[in-house]
Formats: C-alpha cells, sequence, structure tokens
C-alpha cells in the first residue's frame, strides 16, 4: 500500500521535530568559537587539541556549571534581543527554523545535528558566473517564458527585474558573458562584491525602466555597459582587448556603446535604444561621482583634524603659568 500525504505529512513533522531538538541553542555559539581558536592555537604550536567542552545545558544538569547567565568559556554574557545573542566582540547568534546561525567578523557557523558546521565558501567569481548563467536562461528559455517573465511590463513587477537580464540573442549573449567574465573580477576588487553587484543591478534596473517606459523589448545589457564605463572611469589609461583589437579605455567603451545601439542605427526605435544603453552610464558615472565624493570628504575631515594639530605644534604658545 503506497503512503497517504498523511503518512509523510507526519513523517516530515517527526523530521522537523528530530532537527528543532537536536540543534545547538544559539546560546552556546560562541563557546564553540572560543573552542575553534584554542584548536587552532595548539594545532600552530604543536600541542594536542584540547577536548571539546561540555554543552552549557548539560553542566548546568551536572551541577558543575557556572552560574545562570555565564557562558562556559567564561565570556560575558550574551545581550539577547528579539531573539538574537549578542556577544561584545561584535559576534551574534539566532536560532532559525530547524537551525541555528552565528556570525563573526570572520565568518558564519551554522548549527544543525548537535553540531556547528561551516558553510562552504562561495568564491567571488562564482557571482559573475551565476550572472552569465542567468543571462544564458533568458537566451535559451522558450519564447513564451521570455515574454511572460523578461519582458518588462508595469503590471508585472518582477518582469522589470528580469528585465536586467534579458538577453536573447547567442551573440548578445556571447558579447555580455565575455564582457562581464573580463572586467568583473577587476570592478569586485576595486569596489567589493557587495558594490559590483549593486552597480550592475541598478544599472540593469535603470535599463529595463527605461524599456518599459517606451514599450521597447529589454536588451539586458546594462550592467555590462555600466561596468565598462565606471572600468574607464577608473583605469582610464587601461588597455582593452576586443574582437583583436587593442583599444584604449574610452576607445573601447565608445566600442561598446556602439555595439550595444546598433540597433537603432538600423532603424529600431533609435529614440529608446539610445537612451535605454546611455541610462547605465549615466548610473555608473553617479556611482563613480558617489564614490570619489566619499573619499574626498575623508580626506577633507581628516585634513581638518590635522591642521590645527599642527598648528598647535608649531606656532602655539605656551600657557602662562598659574
Amino acid at each position: 500500500m503506497p503512503p497517504t500525504p498523511l503518512t509523510w505529512a507526519l513523517a516530515g513533522v517527526a523530521l522537523l521535530s528530530v532537527a528543532v531538538q537536536t540543534r545547538p541553542p544559539a546560546a552556546e555559539f560562541n563557546a564553540e568559537v572560543e573552542y575553534r581558536r584554542h584548536v587552532k592555537a595548539d594545532l600552530k604550536a604543536g600541542r594536542r587539541p584540547r577536548p571539546r567542552p561540555m554543552p552549557a545545558a548539560a553542566a548546568l544538569a551536572d551541577g558543575d556549571g557556572d552560574e545562570e547567565g555565564a557562558s562556559a568559556d567564561g565570556a560575558p554574557p550574551a545581550a539577547a534581543l528579539f531573539g538574537i545573542q549578542r556577544w561584545p566582540d561584535g559576534a551574534w547568534a539566532a536560532d532559525i527554523a530547524v537551525v541555528s546561525l552565528g556570525c563573526t567578523r570572520k565568518g558564519c557557523l551554522i548549527g544543525a545535528g548537535s553540531l556547528w558546521w561551516r558553510p562552504p565558501s562561495w568564491p567571488m567569481e562564482w557571482d559573475l558566473y551565476l550572472l552569465v548563467a542567468v543571462h544564458a536562461y533568458s537566451t535559451f528559455c522558450p519564447s513564451a517564458t521570455y515574454f511572460r517573465h523578461f519582458c518588462p511590463r508595469a503590471r508585472v513587477p518582477h518582469s522589470v527585474l528580469l528585465g536586467a537580464v534579458a538577453t536573447r540573442s547567442t551573440w548578445g549573449l556571447l558579447w555580455v558573458s565575455s564582457t562581464l567574465l573580463g572586467l568583473g573580477a577587476e570592478l569586485q576588487q576595486a569596489i567589493g562584491r557587495l558594490g559590483f553587484l549593486g552597480l550592475y543591478a541598478a544599472a540593469g534596473l535603470a535599463a529595463s525602466l527605461v524599456s518599459m517606459a517606451s514599450r521597447h523589448s529589454a536588451h539586458g545589457h546594462g550592467g555590462v555597459l555600466a561596468a565598462c564605463a565606471y572600468h574607464t572611469l577608473v583605469a582610464p589609461n587601461a588597455r582593452h582587448n576586443i574582437m583583436g583589437m587593442h583599444l584604449g579605455a574610452r576607445s573601447a567603451l565608445a566600442a561598446q556603446v556602439g555595439l550595444a545601439c546598433s540597433a537603432a542605427f538600423q532603424g529600431d526605435a533609435p529614440g529608446p535604444v539610445l537612451l535605454s544603453n546611455l541610462a547605465p552610464c549615466a548610473v555608473a558615472a553617479v556611482a563613480f561621482g558617489a564614490s570619489r565624493m566619499r573619499i574626498a570628504s575623508r580626506l577633507a575631515a581628516a585634513a581638518a583634524l590635522a591642521v590645527p594639530a599642527a598648528w598647535r605644534g608649531a606656532g602655539a604658545a605656551a600657557p602662562p603659568a598659574a
């Protein structure tokens, strides 16, 4: 007799109950972090790693634990706010669904099955591969799926977001992927992986909004144009290789914009095409200007603090004796 839906539901509830009961509590995250630090120090010094300490709950049950509110390793007690345990060194942990999650400034651990596990790392270049994969899906998906989800329309909000990566032609996919993989890593190093993703998403969304407002199909390379423009502003003396031709940064940007606007030169709604391709470049220019203004403001604040100190050290008279 095959299992009924009720049987599957009961089995699922039982598994969830076991997962909740066996997850390590968030309050023990700081003790786990301290234990891992001690083990790392022991291994570095050539000593035998110390055994894992007894969980706080078991120690209290045996009568060997500290006072209530103190952690197993003697660290300051955690401050709980909205179910989130926080420690003075910036670490925090929380019980989320069937697992526990704890993070420090260096990384995060996931608590499940009575142990804390380190999640697999996600290298920065995987962000670029993921963007290429999304562009590739929009290229090879069925036409009905493309027009349903990737053509920006105001009445379908998610289509405006997906219009930022709507690449329909194979030639466009090759151009987007090669440019993205060629310049993305350098921009990630320059502005950070979150900064690059923010720039890519904002520029793609700007191009998608222009396409929606002009009732024109999205092209999906707004993020690439913004990456080219930002790279040109950051490194104006760099050299680029486009189809075997070595060009300067400004010439390469002009060539990239010309390739993106090739449909406008063929009579395909020149105004919307030009505007949707120039909007990402404007987003890149605004982002570059904002980053430079932030740096300038920090330098100005540092100078304002340093100049009075120099004046006091060089020409200030000693205070009169009492």
